[in-house]
């Protein structure tokens, strides 16, 4: 990338920081950010005060930290004299929206990625029969920021589609991906085979939207996408033929970006993500080539980015008062300045479109040319249907540390844990299990979660904790047998979920040996590893997950169930 392409987003995020480290006396660093608790504005602590739970959507973290310890700089209070304290959770649009509504979360305000999530919300409260309701949970919204979905590519790659002379789409995407030759067809057999990336529309904006983009895409339409459009065989079979391209699915659009940015282009050669992040990946190092954003020529849509107070019987009305002096900071003409800093686009049209939101940033300010039109929720909730019927189905081997060390509460919770997995995938996605302790057993052949779940749920009920642990035997036995699999079958994700509470000690094979078999070619399948409990060594962990292009990620008791469930939207 070129140097001086980072310099505007370099400064931009300097002077994030710079304001976020004035107000550390007034906030504890951390606590403004992500449910480590409230954070609470300066002021004589005797005094009361209300705190706003304010859920937001990750892809706008750094803007939202930035600008919560700017507010409670301020001192900001109630005109009763209460001070307001700001508890704030970065989630998914879609995780925050299924918290808010199954009651684990009690938000006040509700900022997700897309006005979409908003409908999706407000279905949920309203057709839950449980509790009828007749009224909707986000009655209205304002805009914060707008970003619009864009293709993230690098751009050597967007250059041999044609770009930036012609404009790309998602036709232009399918016929790459379903080429024999690949990339060789355009003249680069070394880039091997196309590579696409997008969150799962279950739990995140771009991963929806993505696949509303196709089904409209698909029926040939900008406007009025209906259930009808959904039910055809081309609007389906478009769909299937985009998400073939997959090289798995995932929570966090953020992630996918940083994901590429860090593997280059023999991980991903694209992936769906926001205008803004494509900008803010100028101001990262390391990444062999520039992304560009590409704008699908049969239409995209706008992140807005709602800010939407809820109407719920825990939203009194000290929260709705702080939760609106919190919206007139947030819109605010410094506030919607710095958002430009970081690529959003403001939501002020008083706020004029510059850098960096230019060209060396690999945007156009310019685009999108052809906005596409959400439909109603019952259209949503249809779309979803379709699929996961299209989907890439997946085939992944759990490898499930049953050593003595997992005696007791470890090894019930993680039942439970692997319990979950097994349910939020699909039917037709295949799994096998490797319960392993110092002994390696031969691996299973996966098996249909269609006709094979409770068979499988048995076994997991059915395992007990004794002996040591053969953790790098373990997982290059389950490599083995899934890499076989997919050199023989290009149609589904292949992965591998290693769970272990301690380390390494009855291996045949070395950590370094294992490594290398991830390491010895681009391979399909991918390693997502669990360190869990106190015991596990998570570098090491992390290591392997890194080698094999997966995830690793922590868990303990009372989080593994969430760890599998997280774990799963990624297939």
């Amino acid at each position: 990338m070129r140097s001086g392409s980072r310099v505007v987003l370099a400064t931009a995020l300097a002077v994030m920081v710079a304001v976020a480290a004035g107000c550390k006396k007034s906030s504890d660093q951390g606590q403004a950010s992500g449910g480590a608790g409230p954070a609470v504005a300066p002021d004589d602590d005797s005094a009361p005060s209300v705190t706003l739970v304010v859920a937001y959507s990750s892809e706008k973290k750094a803007w939202m930290q930035a600008e919560i310890a700017a507010f409670l700089a301020t001192k900001p209070k109630l005109p009763s004299g209460k001070r307001i304290a700001i508890d704030a959770k970065s989630l998914g649009s879609g995780e925050a929206a299924t918290a808010i509504l199954d009651g684990s979360l009690k938000a006040h305000v509700y900022s997700p990625a897309s006005t979409a999530y908003l409908t999706v919300l407000n279905h949920g409260w309203m057709s839950n029969a449980a509790t009828p309701r007749t009224k909707p949970l986000a009655p209205t919204s304002e805009p914060l920021v707008l970003s619009p979905i864009v293709i993230a590519m690098w751009k050597p790659m967007a250059e041999a589609l044609g770009w930036p002379a012609k404009d790309l789409g998602w036709a232009d995407i399918i016929k790459i991906s379903k080429d024999p030759a690949g990339w060789g067809a355009l003249g680069h057999p070394e880039w091997g085979a196309f590579k696409l990336g997008h969150t799962h529309p279950e739990f995140s904006n771009s991963g929806l939207l993505a696949v509303l983009a196709e089904a409209y895409a698909g029926a040939k339409k900008t406007r009025g996408l209906d259930r009808a459009d959904l039910d055809s065989a081309t609007t389906k079979a478009f769909i299937a033929d985009v998400e073939q391209a997959i090289v798995h699915y995932g929570q966090s659009t953020s992630l996918f970006t940083d994901k590429m940015l860090e593997r280059g282009p023999g991980y991903m050669s694209a992936a769906v993500s926001y205008e803004n992040l494509v900008v803010e990946s100028y101001s990262k190092s390391g990444a062999p080539f520039p992304l560009v954003a590409i704008y699908p020529v049969e239409g995209t849509f706008w992140s807005d980015h709602p800010y939407a107070i809820l109407d719920a019987e825990w939203v009194g009305a000290d929260e709705k008062a702080a939760a609106q002096a919190f919206l007139a900071h947030l819109k605010s003409r410094p506030a919607q300045e710095r958002a430009l800093a970081l690529g959003f686009r403001p939501a002020d049209p008083a706020v004029p479109i510059g850098a960096p939101l230019t060209a060396d940033h690999g945007v156009d300010a310019s685009q999108p040319q052809t906005l596409l039109e959400v439909p109603g929720a019952l259209v949503l909730d249809q779309l979803l249907t379709v699929w996961r019927a299209a989907k890439k189905p997946a085939q992944v081997t759990l490898v499930f540390d049953r050593s003595g060390s997992m005696q007791g509460e470890p090894l019930t919770a993680a039942k439970a844990g692997a319990g979950a997995f097994l349910d939020a995938l699909g039917d037709r996605d295949e799994v096998s299990i490797v319960f392993f302790n110092d002994d390696v057993p031969p691996v299973p052949a996966p098996v249909a979660l269609a006709k094979a779940r409770p068979a499988l749920h048995q076994a997991v009920d059915a395992t007990f904790a004794d002996g040591g642990t053969a953790l790098y035997d373990a997982t290059a036995a389950a490599y083995a047998s899934m890499l076989s699999a997919a050199k023989r079958d290009h149609s589904r994700i292949y992965a591998v979920v290693v769970m272990t509470d301690g380390k390494d000690e009855h291996s045949k094979m070395s950590l370094d040996a294992l490594r290398a078999k991830f390491s010895a070619e681009t391979s399909p399948v991918k390693i997502f590893t669990i360190a869990y409990g106190d015991n596990a060594d998570p570098t090491v962990l992390e290591r392997i997950a890194a080698d094999g292009q997966g995830t690793s990620v922590v868990g303990s008791s009372a989080t593994i169930v969430q760890v599998y469930r997280d774990l799963s939207t990624f297939f």
